[in-house]
């Protein structure tokens, strides 16, 4: 019988390309995130896959792309998070205004995190879309999955993965001694920002893992996100689908005049993608790193946003995907 950590609700989205008309394939993609929402828990967490792409489920020998890092970019109440993943304006001085259109919700399900032969697996289910189409295809997302799950040490180095590091407490960050991964005993683990997991591809029928997964997830209720607003076509009928909303559309209350703000505190004053977005509103483009770190710290960016920028390589950066690009190499 499975020893379990957690259960709760997951929820994959995608965020298209920056300009990119129509989503067609993964090359249209820019990020991949999955949001984990642990049951009689008033949190979330938002995730960041790398190479935007889950692990591929392989039998038999094993391939690189059946492994694959997650990092933890926001954690924060679950409406925080769902605000973090609204569309993103900011203006350019050759463009205009430019938006990053909203991440795409692509999967919704139910999850669960336990131990099982000398390892820790994390596996879901899906409940929507009823059948996965090329959405969840270009995604590596299945009907259900199991992997193998691990967390990285970081106070040790490991090639391929972000360079950021997760703040944790002593008794933590005490867990890992010597060891480069240790398996999730504790969900607390997968809590900190920038705190990174190696996932490899196990199954991808649950019955192989001996557990079985049931509910029913909610998405826009959990997130708080009005549906008629959200393209659906990726969750409903497994359709790639286009950003669709106006920034208005996911303005908070307040003085719009003073250009709102989205993504909620938590993700305003962290280094996640929303909060370095957030602390660069109003930088014209083109660039250089010292005008990205005047224009954060003239918008009162925290420390770790400032820090964050000043590891920037310092090269010119003509739009916000340049921007993302850079955190991505620094992270």
């Amino acid at each position: 019988m499975a020893d379990f950590v957690e259960k709760g609700d997951i929820y994959f989205f995608y965020r298209p390309t920056v300009n990119v008309e129509k989503v067609q394939s993964l090359d249209d993609v820019q990020r991949l995130h999955i949001i984990l929402v642990p049951d009689a828990a008033d949190t979330a967490r938002l995730f960041l896959v790398g190479k935007k792409r889950m692990p591929e489920i392989i039998k038999g020998k094993p391939k690189s792309t059946a492994r694959e890092w997650m990092m933890n970019d926001m954690t924060g109440k679950p409406k925080a998070v769902g605000e973090a993943l609204a569309p993103l304006e900011y203006e350019t001085k050759t463009r205009g205004e430019q938006e990053q259109g909203e991440a795409i919700p692509a999967g919704e399900g139910r999850y669960a995190i336990f131990a099982r032969d000398n390892s820790s697996r994390l596996a879901y289910r899906l409940t929507s879309p009823d059948k996965p189409g090329k959405a969840q295809a270009e995604l590596g997302i299945l009907a259900e999955a199991s992997y193998v799950i691990s967390v990285r040490n970081p106070s040790l180095d490991v090639p391929g993965f972000p360079d950021s590091k997760p703040n944790y407490p002593k008794p933590l960050q005490e867990k890992f001694a010597d060891k480069r991964w240790i398996d999730i005993d504790d969900g607390t683990l997968l809590d900190y920002e920038n705190a990174q997991m190696l996932l490899i591809g196990a199954h991808d029928d649950l019955s192989d893992e001996g557990v079985s997964i049931t509910g029913k997830a909610n998405l826009f209720k959990t997130l708080g996100l009005k549906k008629r607003d959200w393209p659906t076509e990726a969750l409903e009928a497994g359709k790639l689908a286009e950003p669709q909303m106006q920034p208005e559309a996911r303005e908070p209350s307040g003085d719009r005049s003073k250009g709102g703000e989205r993504g909620g505190k938590a993700a305003r004053q962290t280094a996640s993608a929303a909060g370095i977005a957030q602390a660069l509103k109003g930088v014209d483009f083109p660039c250089r790193k010292a005008d990205l770190v005047k224009q954060a710290k003239a918008n009162d960016a925290s420390d770790e946003i400032i820090e964050v920028l000043n590891a920037f390589p310092d090269r010119q950066y003509e739009t916000m995907a340049d921007i993302q690009k850079a955190l991505g190499e620094v992270r």
